[in-house]
């Protein structure tokens, strides 16, 4: 490697990791807002979790047999969604 190229190449390694961190840490977060009265009739019309995830795409949703950390989450961030026998969420609550 070229003697000039391995310091800029050994900043990049260390400053990679500081940039993505800022990206997801920052100030500039985006945070989901469910309104739930728009939110539970739109569960009543029983998405799919492909419409589910358009729709909210902020909201992780967890379907039955996914592996989910038991994280205490109040901003209504992660839904457990139950399904009926064709796929379709009729339910679920945030955790």
């Amino acid at each position: 490697m070229n003697k000039y190229l391995r310091p800029l190449f050994f900043a990049l390694m260390v400053a990679a990791p500081v940039v993505a961190s800022a990206q997801v840490h920052g100030g500039n977060e985006v945070r989901c807002s469910v309104e739930r009265n728009a939110f539970d009739k739109f569960i009543t019309g029983k998405p799919t979790p492909v419409e589910f995830r358009a729709a909210y795409s902020c909201v992780g949703l967890v379907l039955p047999g996914d592996v989910a950390t038991t994280e205490i989450r109040t901003d209504d961030s992660r839904y457990f969604a139950q399904l009926d026998a064709h796929g379709r969420i009729v339910g679920g609550n945030f955790r």
